[in-house]
C-alpha cells in the first residue's frame, strides 16, 4: 500500500475572534471572566478544534483537488486530540496561517480483536513572523468492522432532558484560582455538570463547527447504526481543559491531550475532577502537570492529561 504520510493540504488563515472565544467559553459551562470580558482573551485550551471546520479543513472534509482529498477514511471514529502551545496561546486579533499534514498512519489489532486503522494529522498554526504558535493533532480511527450498533454496551439513550427556561450553564465557574503552595494530588475539586441535553449538544456544535448530523438528528443515526444521536467527545474534552485552565489560568496552559473511551448519550450527568501527577520545568519556567476525568457514575468516558505554567504564588 502507497504510504500516505507526510501528504499535505493546502494552507488556510485563521482570524482568532473574540464572539468566538466568547460562543466557545459558553458552550463549556463557563462565564470564565478571561474569556467573557477581556477584549484580548486567549484561547481556550481546545478552542484550536474549530479551525479546520470553521476556516480550513481536517481529513473527513478534505478541500476537492487536493492530496488529502484522495485518502479514504470513511468510517472512522475520534480517538483522540492534543493541543501543544509555544508560549502563551493565541488571544483575540491574532492572524495565524494554518498548514495540515497526515503525521503518521498504521494499523493494529484491537483489544477486542479485528485490525485497526489509524490516521493521525498535524495542523500547525503560525504567526505573521512565522513563528510556531500551536500545534493541533488529532487521531481518526477505522475499525476493521463495526458489532451492530454498539450503542447499547455504553448504556444507551437516557431520557432526554429539556433545558428550562433559567437553568445555568456555568458550573465551571465554581472553580477557583490556585492559590498557595501546590502539593502531589492537589485538585479544584469535582464538578458535577447538569444531564446533557440536546441544547447543550448543538450549543457546542455551533461554537466548534462540528455539524456532523450524528450528533443532533435520530434519523442520521439510525442510518449509521446507532440507537440515537451521541455527543460529540470533544465537547467533554473542552470541558476538561476549561475546567483546568479555570485553576490554573487560561494564559498558563502549555499542553492537553484527550482519549475518548467511550460513547455519551443525551441524559448523561457528567462530573469533571483531576489532580496534580507532577512538577517539572520548561524554558518559561515551573511547570504543572495533571491527570482529568470526565466521569460518568464513577467510569470515565474522556481521560486527558495537561501541562500548565505554574502561577505566580503557588
Amino acid at each position: 500500500m502507497e504510504t500516505i504520510k507526510g501528504l499535505r493540504g493546502p494552507d488556510y488563515r485563521v482570524h482568532i475572534e473574540w464572539g468566538a472565544i466568547r460562543q466557545f467559553a459558553r458552550s463549556l459551562y463557563s462565564t470564565l471572566p478571561a474569556w467573557l470580558d477581556d477584549p484580548r482573551a486567549v484561547v481556550p485550551p481546545t478552542f484550536l478544534v474549530m479551525a479546520g471546520y470553521h476556516w480550513g479543513y481536517i481529513l473527513e472534509r478534505a478541500p476537492e483537488g487536493s492530496a488529502l482529498a484522495a485518502i479514504d477514511c470513511l468510517g472512522t471514529t475520534d480517538g483522540e486530540q492534543s493541543f501543544e502551545f509555544f508560549g502563551p496561546p493565541p488571544r483575540v486579533g491574532d492572524v495565524l496561517t494554518a498548514s495540515t499534514e497526515v503525521a503518521d498512519h498504521f494499523f493494529k489489532t484491537g483489544r477486542a480483536g479485528g485490525r485497526l486503522e489509524f490516521f493521525v494529522m498535524r495542523t500547525e498554526f503560525r504567526d505573521a513572523a512565522g513563528r510556531l504558535v500551536a500545534r493541533w493533532m488529532p487521531t481518526s480511527i477505522r475499525p476493521e468492522r463495526r458489532d451492530g450498533a454498539g450503542g447499547e454496551a455504553a448504556g444507551g439513550p437516557k431520557h432526554r432532558p429539556w433545558l428550562h427556561r433559567g437553568e445555568a450553564r456555568n458550573q465551571l465557574d465554581a472553580v477557583r484560582s490556585a492559590l498557595g503552595p501546590l502539593s502531589i494530588g492537589d485538585g479544584p475539586g469535582p464538578v458535577d455538570l447538569p444531564a446533557l441535553t440536546l441544547t447543550d449538544m448543538i450549543r457546542y456544535q455551533c461554537a466548534s463547527g462540528e455539524d456532523s448530523p450524528g450528533h443532533h438528528d435520530t434519523l442520521a443515526a439510525r442510518a449509521h447504526g446507532m440507537a440515537d444521536f451521541i455527543s460529540v467527545g470533544m465537547h467533554h474534552a473542552g470541558v476538561l481543559g476549561a475546567y483546568a485552565a479555570h485553576w490554573l489560568s487560561p494564559g498558563n496552559v502549555r499542553f492537553f491531550r484527550a482519549r475518548f473511551l467511550t460513547t455519551v448519550w443525551p441524559g448523561d450527568a457528567l462530573t469533571c475532577q483531576g489532580r496534580i501527577t507532577g512538577f517539572g520545568e520548561s524554558g518559561e519556567g515551573p511547570t504543572v502537570e495533571l491527570a482529568l476525568d470526565c466521569l460518568r457514575g464513577g467510569e470515565p468516558v474522556v481521560r486527558a492529561s495537561a501541562v500548565f505554567l505554574r502561577p505566580e504564588g503557588t
